[in-house]
């Protein structure tokens, strides 16, 4: 989501996305991703993600703890008013990981300016712990706003409040039934298919009583690559 709200209108047919993240806890997650989008004629995209993650002091070797991946699906966006710039934007997607199977369905609303846009989108999450068969639903509001310094420079900043829909559910990992992620990236545009960007992550702490670094933010450092092709 984020990288399209950083790329031009006239992006091309497929975009290949890699990124890495790195997070600032004492015992640091190390994330690679890769992910391949389609962008189809009448505005709807198709998204395929890979990720892994491993951990230091826990894992031998960097293998992965766990990977996951994730398949998203923008439909066609519906222009609102005379200059169209106004969009509204159902998407349907899944995450997979070898423990969980979460299905996810949302709706985005954005208005693109000269140089600007701004974006809001809710996301249910239901989520299946597969050994328990134990159910959750959650939220996440996303805000995005991006903005073009100039034809090579783009900035993007990004919170998104995650909730808890029902009492019943699991906390999140921070020991509450809410969390909020800033996410801060620049793009910097190569040339019409090349384009690397950076960031950091900033993350809520984690509960006292977690097992793993109680009460430490598992904040990220993030570099990533984009080829359109």
């Amino acid at each position: 989501m984020a990288l399209f709200l950083a790329s031009s209108a006239s992006a091309a047919e497929n975009i290949l996305t890699m990124k890495l993240e790195h997070t600032t806890n004492d015992h640091a997650l190390t994330l690679p991703k890769i992910a391949i989008t389609r962008l189809f004629d009448d505005t709807s995209s198709l998204t395929l993600e890979k990720s892994w993650f491993w951990q230091e002091g826990f894992h031998e070797s960097g293998w992965p703890k766990h990977d996951e991946a994730f398949v998203n699906y923008s439909l066609p966006s519906w222009k609102i008013g005379n200059t169209q710039r106004w969009s509204v934007t159902p998407q349907l997607g899944a995450k997979f990981r070898s423990n969980v199977t979460r299905a996810l369905a949302a709706i985005k609303v954005g208005y693109r300016g000269d140089g600007w846009s701004l974006a809001g989108r809710y996301r249910y999450e239901h989520e299946t712990t597969h050994e328990t068969a134990e159910e959750g639903r959650a939220g996440r509001i996303d805000v995005y706003a991006s903005y073009a310094i100039n034809d090579d420079w783009t900035l993007l900043y990004n919170p998104h409040y995650h909730f808890k829909h029902e009492n019943d559910s699991p906390d999140f990992g921070s020991g509450d039934r809410d969390y909020l992620e800033q996410e801060f990236l620049a793009f910097h545009k190569l040339n019409a298919n090349n384009t690397i960007f950076g960031g950091y992550i900033r993350r809520d702490e984690t509960s006292d009583q977690a097992s793993v670094d109680p009460g430490q933010r598992y904040s990220s450092w993030l570099l990533g690559y984009q080829y359109k092709f």
